[in-house]
């Protein structure tokens, strides 16, 4: 969702009719995921490498196309585990040219209506998704099942098609100078996180691994409103917080934390599970802290020394025609 409302920000009027401008946002796009991606899917190989671990299905890796199998070991459990979320964007980056123009072309004809209208069936498409796996069992169905919900509704790059589309709408509801009162927005920003913190509380059936069937239209509205009181107040309580030094060094390198975590705790010996399992004791509770720091730690270096510069030479390959790509200034969140 959050890349759906960036992009289209940023690219509202790209179109496969502008070959230049086309070619440039795959370069960029590519630059902007792979290059720490192949670096850290290196390190793995060379891992099972050293430890004698046959290398299955590295070609669906190395292509980020590893979710679109139905073998959970391929999709998820193995390499590195939140390589399958790549593989998702790359599909997402794919359809944005030609989902935008249609969009935008929804937003001049019908306007706001025609926007709200585009998210509650984008909304309706992932609530009837639920109810049906939820009917025909298949939402309870093992992980390793080919037929799960975990499958088709969590990995499964196309279901998330309906939360980038969100994205792309509230992007153009900005777009056309939504804005929100500064009071009022503040008061949405706590109503979701309030709803958000409910829902997560509620009790262990809503975040068992064995429904994850459930996780998109369970966290759709609440985090589709966030976004937008976000954006269309940058006063705002929340507004503010977000755009610290402190929480934007921390969002430019999350790409970064996200793909080097998993390694590391491998590396460190460490299950997300198990800590979180262990007695509360304060010994504990630092230990968590120490690695959380030195997945941070980590991930920032990664971030410095391997994403912002290969990021940066893939980028200067491609011949530019035209000051910028964009329409409008680059911030702080990329997508």
């Amino acid at each position: 969702m959050l890349s759906g409302l960036v992009l289209a920000w940023n690219y509202s009027t790209l179109t496969v009719a502008s070959p230049g401008r086309l070619w440039r946002f795959y370069v960029a796009r590519i630059a902007r995921v792979m290059p720490l991606y192949w670096v850290v899917l290196l390190y793995l190989v060379l891992q099972r490498a050293a430890h004698g671990v046959p290398q299955e299905s590295l070609w669906r890796h190395l292509l980020a196309i590893q979710a679109w199998s139905g073998d959970y070991a391929i999709g998820q459990a193995s390499y590195n585990p939140p390589g399958w979320s790549i593989c998702v964007e790359l599909f997402l980056y794919a359809v944005f040219p030609f989902l935008v123009p249609l969009v935008a072309l929804l937003s001049k004809r019908f306007g706001v209506a025609g926007l709200l209208g585009l998210i509650a069936f984008a909304f309706a498409v992932q609530v009837f998704l639920v109810a049906l796996f939820t009917a025909e069992g298949w939402a309870f169905l093992s992980v390793k099942d080919p037929s799960s919900g975990h499958r088709w509704l969590y990995r499964n790059p196309l279901p998330r098609l309906s939360e980038f589309v969100i994205g792309v709408s509230l992007a153009f509801l900005l777009l056309r100078g939504f804005k929100l009162r500064t009071r009022v927005a503040g008061w949405v920003q706590a109503a979701c996180v309030v709803v958000v913190l409910v829902v997560a509380a509620a009790g262990p059936s809503h975040a068992r691994w064995m429904l994850p069937a459930f996780y998109g239209a369970m966290w759709t509205v609440p985090f589709a409103v966030l976004l937008l009181a976000l954006a269309a107040a940058p006063g705002a309580w929340l507004s503010r917080f977000f755009a610290t030094r402190a929480l934007v060094t921390l969002g430019t390198a999350s790409y970064a934390v996200y793909l080097t975590h998993r390694p590391l705790l491998s590396f460190l010996g460490k299950d997300r599970g198990s800590m979180l399992d262990q007695p509360a004791t304060w010994a504990v509770y630092a230990g968590v802290l120490v690695v959380a720091g030195l997945c941070l730690l980590i991930g920032e270096g990664a971030h410095r020394l391997i994403e912002v510069p290969a990021r940066r030479f893939v980028l200067r390959l491609v011949p530019r025609s035209r000051p910028a790509v964009t329409e409008r200034t680059t911030s702080g969140v990329s997508a």
